[in-house]
C-alpha cells in the first residue's frame, strides 16, 4: 500500500487499500451510509454481489469466506441495514470466520439521528470483534489493525465507518504500515508429543478425530497418514464434514448426525486423538460417544479451547498440522490395528447409504431418507453441498455426498433457521462452475426467499431440496410429545415448484420416486440454471438425531 498521488475521501482511500489487501468481493445491500465505501470498492476493482436483505449478505460472506480464506467483505447501511445482518454475523462470528463486516454509521455525534444505536455493543454481544475508524487521520491505521484481527486472529469483525469520517480528506503521505507478517504454525511442545506417542501406543481401538480447525489447516493427508501409521480409523465433526472423503477407513460425522456404525465405531474407541475439534455436546451427543475408558486428547491453537467443553487427558496447544507431523515423526506404529477385511465390511454395512430402515413412504408423502438417496445418486458428485438448519438437517449431510470438506458449508454455529440459501450462494460463488446444493426446510427457504432472485441474477448452477413438511417440524415433533397443540407451528401446503418458475427457475413436486424424472432430464442437460424439488415429506418421521437430542 503506497502513498496516494493527492488527497482523497477516506472512503477511497480505504477501498484501495482493501483491494491491494487481497479483497476481491464485497457482499452486500446499500443505503446512504455505506454507498460510499462501496462504490469506491468497485472503482477499485473489488467485486460486489448486491443481495435483496443484509440477512442473506452476511451468510453469502460466511460461506465465501469459509470456502476461500479471502479477505471477505460484507458492507451494510447504518441503524436497519447492521440489525438485519446480526443473524449472519453471529454465526460467522461463533464459526470463527474471518469476515470484515463494513458497517456504515450515522456522522460522529449525531445521537438523535433514528439509525444511531452503539454497533459496538451489538457486535461484541454475537461474539464479533469490533473496531472503528475513528478519524482521517487514524482511518488507514484503524483499517489495518481490524483486517489483521479478522485474517490473522480469525475473528469476525465489525469495523463502524461513520459517515463524515468517510467523506473527510486523508492526506497523501497518510501510510499505514503493511500487514503484520504472519507468525507461521504453531508447533507443539515436543514433551506433549512424546506424551501422544505414548498414548497411542497403549491404545487398542484409536480414533483420530477431525474438526474446522484441521480443515484450515490443512492436516487432511498428514493425520489420514497418522491414520494409516497408528492403525486408526477417522471421524469429522460436523464442522469437518468432507474431511477423509476418499478414505477407506472413515466413518464420517461424528454427533448428531453420526451413522449407525460410527456411533458403534467410535463409542468403542479407548483412545480419541481431536485435532481443531471443539468437542461440543453435538459431537460428543452429550457425552455418550466416549467410552468411560477412553483416553481423550484435543490439538487446538487456542488455549481457552482446551478441555473447554469436555474434560481431557492431554491438552495440546498446537496448529493441527504441524501436531500431527510432528506425531507421525516420532510414532513407530501402534501396537493394534482397527483396520481388517472384517472392519472395511462393517463399516460399510453400517454407513448411512446400506444401514436397512423402514421407508415411510406412502403415495401422499415421500421418506425423506428415500428422497435424499435418490437426489444425492442423480445428481453429479463435481459439487458443493450446503444445508440450513432445522429438524430436518441431519439428512443433508448424511446422504447429500460432498467430495471434500471445501464441498460443505452447514451453516448451523447459531443454529438460526433461514441462513441456507444464501450460504450456498456464497459457496457457490467460491467454487465456480460447481452445481451448488442446498438442503432446506419450507420454512428456512420461505425466511431467505428474497434472496432466490439473487442465484438467479448471478446465473449460478443451483439444486435445492426442499425438505417440505408444512410446518416447523422440530416444534412439531418435540411439543407433541409433551402433548401440546402443535397447530400453530403448522402451515398450509406450499407450492414451491409454482414458487420457483415464478423466479424464472425450474421445478418439481416429488411425492414418490418417480416425480423425479425432471430432475434426471436437468441434470442430463448439464444442470443448467436453478431447479427446485419439492419434496413433500412424511410429516410424522422424527428424526433419530432430534428424538435423542430433545428427549421428552
Amino acid at each position: 500500500m503506497g502513498t496516494m498521488s493527492n488527497n482523497s475521501t477516506v472512503a477511497a482511500v480505504l477501498a484501495k487499500d482493501l483491494a491491494a489487501l487481497g479483497a476481491r468481493r464485497c457482499f452486500g445491500l446499500l443505503g446512504t451510509a455505506n454507498y460510499r465505501i462501496s462504490h469506491a470498492l468497485v472503482e477499485a476493482g473489488v467485486e460486489l454481489i448486491s443481495a435483496r436483505h443484509e440477512g442473506g449478505a452476511a451468510a453469502m460472506a460466511d460461506a465465501y469466506a469459509k470456502a476461500t480464506g479471502e479477505l471477505t467483505l460484507l458492507s451494510v447501511h447504518s441503524g436497519p441495514g447492521l440489525t438485519n445482518a446480526i443473524t449472519g454475523i453471529a454465526e460467522a462470528a461463533k464459526s470463527r470466520t474471518p469476515l470484515l463486516v463494513l458497517a456504515g454509521d450515522v456522522p460522529t455525534g449525531d445521537v438523535k439521528s433514528n439509525f444511531y444505536f452503539e454497533q459496538a455493543e451489538m457486535a461484541r454481544s454475537v461474539g464479533a470483534t469490533a473496531e472503528r475508524v475513528h478519524t482521517a487521520q487514524s482511518a488507514r491505521s484503524d483499517l489495518l489493525r481490524a483486517v489483521t484481527q479478522a485474517m490473522q486472529g480469525r475473528r469476525t469483525v465489525v469495523l463502524s465507518l461513520p459517515l463524515d469520517v468517510q467523506n473527510a480528506s486523508v492526506a497523501a503521505t497518510n501510510t499505514p504500515a503493511q500487514l503484520p507478517r504472519s507468525p507461521g504454525r504453531l508447533h507443539p511442545d515436543p514433551a506433549a508429543v512424546a506424551r501422544l506417542a505414548q498414548a497411542v501406543k497403549a491404545a487398542k481401538r484409536p480414533l483420530i478425530l477431525a474438526g474446522r480447525g484441521a480443515a484450515l489447516s490443512g492436516a487432511e493427508a498428514a493425520l489420514m497418514a497418522l491414520a494409516e501409521k497408528s492403525g486408526a480409523l477417522l471421524a469429522t465433526s460436523a464442522c469437518g464434514h468432507g474431511l477423509f472423503a476418499d478414505d477407506p477407513w472413515s466413518l464420517g460425522i461424528c454427533g448428531g448426525f453420526s451413522s449407525p456404525v460410527a456411533d458403534e465405531l467410535i463409542s468403542e474407541s479407548d483412545l480419541i486423538l481431536g485435532f481443531g475439534v471443539s468437542f461440543t455436546g453435538w459431537t460428543t451427543k452429550r457425552g455418550k460417544l466416549i467410552a468411560n475408558d477412553a483416553v481423550v486428547a484435543q490439538i487446538d491453537i487456542e488455549p481457552t479451547r482446551l478441555g473447554y467443553q469436555t474434560g481431557v487427558e492431554h491438552a495440546v496447544l498446537g496448529d493441527a498440522k504441524a501436531t500431527a507431523e510432528a506425531l507421525l515423526a516420532t510414532l513407530k506404529g501402534g501396537a493394534f490395528n482397527r483396520r481388517s477385511p472384517e472392519m472395511r465390511a462393517r463399516i460399510v454395512a453400517g454407513d448411512n447409504h446400506h444401514f436397512p430402515y423402514r421407508d415411510t413412504s406412502s403415495g401422499e408423502f415421500i421418506d425423506p431418507r428415500v428422497v435424499s438417496k435418490a437426489v444425492d445418486a442423480i445428481l453429479p458428485m463435481e459439487r458443493v453441498v450446503a444445508s440450513d438448519s432445522g429438524h430436518f438437517c441431519g439428512w443433508v449431510p448424511r446422504y447429500l455426498r460432498v467430495p471434500n470438506a471445501k464441498a460443505s458449508c452447514l451453516s448451523h454455529s447459531f443454529q438460526s433457521v433461514g441462513l441456507g440459501l444464501p450460504s450456498t450462494i456464497g459457496l457457490a460463488l467460491a467454487n465456480p462452475g460447481k452445481l451448488a446444493v442446498l438442503g432446506a426446510g419450507d420454512g428456512g427457504f420461505l425466511m431467505s426467499i428474497a434472496d432466490f432472485e439473487t442465484a438467479i441474477r448471478l446465473g449460478l448452477r443451483m439444486c435445492v431440496l426442499v425438505y417440505n413438511d408444512s410446518s416447523y417440524a422440530a416444534e412439531v415433533h418435540y411439543f407433541r410429545r409433551l402433548n401440546l397443540s402443535v397447530d400453530i407451528v403448522q402451515f398450509p401446503e406450499t407450492d414451491f415448484a409454482a414458487i420457483a418458475r415464478g423466479f424464472g427457475a425450474r421445478g418439481a413436486t416429488v411425492r414418490t420416486l418417480d416425480d423425479l424424472a425432471p430432475v434426471r432430464a436437468w441434470v442430463a442437460e448439464g444442470c443448467p440454471g436453478v431447479f427446485v424439488i419439492d419434496a413433500k415429506i412424511d410429516r410424522d418421521l422424527e428424526a433419530d438425531w432430534h428424538a435423542e437430542h430433545f428427549p421428552s
